[in-house]
């Protein structure tokens, strides 16, 4: 079960990762990430995508990369825990 510092640390790191990145970076990050054509990011999608935000310079998104705690900023995102991350749900992080 994690920490509740660790759950802190996803909350700031996702938080700062929303407040951070223009909206277009996201966009062509999203769909470049974005394989399954259902619209949404899966838990795998979601890696590549912070993995495209890391190479492109975002810093909060290298940061996520190198602490490899994808999965816990990914259930943070995803609101309504279906395993999926919807571009609404990444937009009400703004």
């Amino acid at each position: 079960m994690p920490t509740t510092k660790t759950l802190l640390t996803a909350l700031a790191v996702v938080s700062a990762f929303a407040l951070t990145i223009p909206a277009h970076a996201q966009e062509e990050a999203y769909l470049a990430a974005e394989q399954s054509g259902d619209g949404s990011l899966d838990q795998t999608e979601f890696k590549t995508f912070i993995d495209l935000m890391a190479q492109s310079g975002k810093p909060v998104a290298a940061k996520l990369k190198a602490s490899g705690r994808y999965g816990l900023a990914f259930g943070r995102i995803d609101k309504n825990k279906d395993g999926l991350v919807s571009p609404t749900e990444l937009s009400a992080l703004k």
